[in-house]
């Protein structure tokens, strides 16, 4: 649910008074939106793969076509000019902001920055016409719930525009596990999950060392999604996360822990990723300086995290050729 501040991509000072000044603050504004559209592409492909290979084996489905979207007004009023110049973005309607690969929006031929105007006939216009005082993520929530409420294996016509073209796509959703993944820009190594959306943080996705650890951390985070911790938690503050402590006896929320962290390994293993790091993986996230004395009252002691990875692998190992 990307908010923007954007405090955390460039440094706020002053613009020159000079136009050059003022482009150049703009072009490095640009500059780092696209790479973080960059980066939603990779927590987007990670994730899809993750959510269709367990299909199979997820409690909670849904029909959903592999795409993430974005809109003018989640961004702060300051920055909505950097937003529209880097990604076209329309006033009125959501664009996309990133496809997975292999998903059916993939197959279907639809693009980063195409324009959203309606799903199966439903308009997806935003009243607000992007002059929201603040950033709201309510004109996403409200065109990913359209796409979220589409069923499964019934094509359904998109109609979008790319470069001025009207286009009408036919995509035909799959049922992959319940969980929306989103980056979330922030300083913080931090992930978290609220039933429906998991959130990665910008600057965990740096962290990690690969593809192999930031699929842990993205099944880890879908895991607490379908195995309903976040409701369990707190039905008024629902959010489960690596760095967040939510008042729950310590038992209980460390067990969560260790679940999510048996299910993330066995989704990933079933993704096709290498689970058999996951082990040293969590041992070095938990251990991370930064995160030590927030974990260290709502997650598992390194020992014994590190320990049930152990556990998961051997049985996973203990079933393969």
């Amino acid at each position: 649910m990307r908010l923007w501040a954007l405090g955390i991509l460039v440094a706020l000072s002053t613009p020159a008074d000079s136009i050059n000044g003022y482009a150049k603050i703009s072009d490095n504004m640009q500059a780092s939106l696209l790479a973080l559209q960059r980066d939603d592409k990779r927590v987007a492909d990670i994730a899809w793969r993750i959510a269709s290979r367990n299909a199979d084996s997820c409690p909670k489905l849904w029909a959903s076509i592999g795409v993430s979207l974005q809109h003018v007004s989640q961004y702060e009023p300051a920055y909505r000019t950097a937003a529209q110049a880097a990604f076209g973005l329309d006033d009125t309607y959501p664009s996309i902001l990133a496809v997975a690969e292999g998903s059916p929006a993939f197959a279907a031929g639809l693009k980063p920055n195409d324009t959203v105007r309606a799903v199966k006939g439903v308009d997806l216009a935003d009243k607000s016409r992007g002059q929201k005082s603040a950033a709201s993520y309510d004109a996403v929530a409200a065109a990913m719930a359209a796409l979220e409420a589409l069923p499964e294996r019934s094509a359904a016509i998109l109609s979008v525009e790319r470069e001025g073209q009207r286009l009408e796509v036919s995509v035909t959703p799959q049922n992959v596990c319940r969980s929306r993944v989103e980056l979330a820009p922030g300083n913080a190594i931090n992930a978290n999950a609220n039933g429906l959306v998991a959130q990665i943080s910008g600057r965990l996705v740096d962290w990690v060392e690969g593809d192999d650890e930031l699929a842990l951390v993205i099944a880890h985070e879908m895991a607490h999604n379908l195995l309903d911790h976040p409701k369990r938690l707190s039905e008024k503050s629902a959010l489960s996360g690596l760095a967040t402590s939510l008042g729950l006896s310590g038992k209980a929320q460390r067990q969560m822990e260790l679940d999510a962290d048996r299910m993330g390994i066995i989704m990933v293993a079933s993704a096709g990723y290498n689970y058999k790091i996951a082990p040293d993986f969590w041992a070095r996230l938990n251990s991370n300086s930064p995160l030590a004395s927030f974990l260290a009252t709502s997650h598992p002691t390194t020992p014994t995290r590190r320990e049930n990875a152990r556990t998961v692998v051997g049985e996973l190992d203990a079933k393969r050729p």
